[in-house]
């Protein structure tokens, strides 16, 4: 989520009264004036923001290791989940999560409710950077439940926070409107500033992005208001959050001159967004090119696209190339729009491939059991896998289809490669939505895959966007052709009123088999797929063109 988690403690928030985390009946030596102490420090080390600039880590390590000394085995516990915390913020999912997870063992078995709240608290980041938005929301409402009701305020605002920020990533807007206001009330309780504008940021962002635009520009008001009011400074994901809600309000102008600072470095380097505004240019551009000033788009762009190989952002670099094929297509330059969104759609896939393989390693690492192994297998499988429409990816299919043709020289056998192209596809996603395009998209995945069948080695692949493969081992050429024409008319006959409405649905294939020509290797024969796909294209659309008969 492009909303905050990190806010600066005022002095009054740093002078935290322990009686609401409770430092009594502990074990160890019976030293009250040790303990208390202690307790404050720790009890400050949870308060302070979500980033390590006032060493927060060793300060904990230090902490932990006197608690430790003393016998005091809760606050021991307590000042390891700030040092998880750290763990988290540092990128060490494997060393945060398995450290939570410790302590939240011990919380279990001993009934300590408060480092339960906390330890669920830090595992729901763990798992939301991972990017399991479904055991993050558990564990966020987990944190919640067990957070006394008399617990600091600081530490209400962020689990109460850090649940609607889950709500509003997993979609839930209702939720999001229900539980921030509270956070809202508690930052304003504490007279802290800062959190007041997380708050603010934080709600304006979702329902900027899943509800209602004009609630957003209130939110930002009172953020701008805020700013002006107590001398704060604008970051570039703020900037960014009141440039997209005056995009979703169709007032361009004025969202282009919210973001003209990210232009400068020095505003930039001042903000410490962690992406250093490369998503602020992005929206830049974006909004430039929309304007249809798109010289200036393509300099916004290129600026974020700098800053993205320099710090190597690949979840931003991937959206500059979405952007790069919008501005080319803006330009009237289709073939390099064209070729730009088809590497763009096969970052995304790799991207997440990546990312579901990071996940599985840190997974390996945080429980290191039969389990985790099981998980592995789980997120190797949906590294393997389309999110969208379940199909097969690119990654599969570079694994898969060499295996298939060397079984089939063996045998003798030919291999059929067909990829297929949805017709007019930015029809569907322009006129209803992505949504309804998604929709679309997984309904001919379903098509496909009760075309591949139970045949040994048949399968169905999504290639990116509206871009599909079928493979067909061991059928003669004539009954490939014959298969691929099914699909062409089961598509054309779907019953897509009830989707579409009046904007039809069909496909254009282009195929190919391995016994085509001499020696044919998974490469060629898919280049040779994507020749008669173009011509397929170019001929009318809604046709099979191959060499199969």
């Amino acid at each position: 989520m492009r909303g905050e988690t990190g806010v600066r403690v005022n002095e009054e928030v740093a002078r935290v009264d322990v009686d609401g985390v409770g430092v009594h009946g502990l074990d160890g030596d019976d030293d009250p004036l040790a303990s208390a102490a202690l307790a404050a420090e720790i009890a400050e080390l949870e308060s302070l923001p979500r980033f390590d600039r006032d060493g927060a880590g060793e300060r904990a390590q230090r902490a932990a290791t006197r608690a430790r000394e003393l016998g005091f085995t809760e606050l021991e516990l307590r000042a390891q989940l700030v040092r998880a915390e750290v763990f988290q913020r540092r990128g060490e999912l494997a060393a945060g999560g398995r450290l939570a997870q410790e302590v939240q063992q011990w919380a279990s078995d001993h009934d300590a409710r408060h480092l339960l709240a906390r330890s669920h608290y830090v595992l729901q980041n763990v798992f939301l950077d991972l990017g399991d938005l479904s055991l993050a929301l558990e564990h966020s409402v987990r944190a919640v439940e067990l957070m006394d009701a008399d617990a600091p305020a600081h530490l209400r605002f962020d689990h109460l926070g850090r649940l609607a920020d889950c709500l509003g990533l997993n979609g839930d807007i209702a939720g999001v409107r229900e539980r921030y206001p509270q956070v809202l009330r508690l930052a304003e309780e504490l007279r802290d500033v800062d959190r007041q504008l997380v708050a603010l940021n934080n709600l304006a962002y979702l329902e900027a992005l899943h509800g209602d635009p004009d609630v957003s520009w209130e939110y930002c008001s009172r953020m701008t208001e805020l700013v002006a009011g107590h001398q704060r400074s604008w970051n570039a994901g703020r900037l960014d959050t009141v440039a997209r809600t005056l995009i979703r309000l169709g007032r361009l102008a004025e969202a282009e001159d919210t973001l003209l600072p990210v232009l400068e470095p020095a505003f930039r380097q001042a903000s410490a967004d962690g992406d250093a505004g490369a998503d602020s240019l992005l929206t830049l551009a974006e909004v430039r090119r929309r304007r249809g000033r798109l010289a200036e788009a393509q300099a916004a762009l290129d600026t974020c696209v700098g800053i993205c190989d320099e710090l190597g952002l690949g979840t931003v670099r991937v959206h500059a190339r979405r952007e790069q094929a919008e501005i080319h297509a803006a330009a009237g330059r289709y073939r390099e729009a064209f070729a730009e969104h088809k590497e763009y759609t096969r970052d995304v896939l790799q991207l997440q491939s990546d990312q579901r393989d990071a996940r599985a390693r840190a997974l390996q690492a945080m429980y290191e059991t039969g389990e985790a192994r099981r998980q592995s297998r789980r997120y190797r499988e949906l590294s393997l896998r389309d999110p969208l429409t379940g199909l097969y990816n690119r990654r599969y299919v570079d694994e898969e289809l060499p295996r298939l043709f060397r079984a089939g020289a063996e045998r003798g056998t030919p291999v059929t490669v067909a990829l297929l192209d949805l017709d007019h596809f930015k029809r569907v996603n322009d006129t209803l939505s992505h949504d309804v395009g998604d929709r679309v998209l997984a309904t001919v995945a379903e098509l496909l895959e009760a075309s591949a069948g139970e045949a040994d080695g048949a399968f169905a692949a999504r290639l990116g966007g509206e871009e599909f493969l079928l493979v067909l081992p061991d059928l003669a050429p004539p009954a490939a052709l014959t298969r691929l024409e099914q699909v062409r008319r089961r598509v054309r006959s779907h019953p897509w009123a009830a989707v579409t409405g009046d904007v039809p649905v069909t496909v254009s294939i282009g195929a190919t088999h391995s016994g085509a020509r001499t020696p044919c290797e998974p490469t060629a024969a898919l280049s040779w797929a994507d020749t008669y796909l173009y011509r397929a294209k170019r001929t009318g659309r809604d046709r099979v063109v191959s060499d199969l008969g």
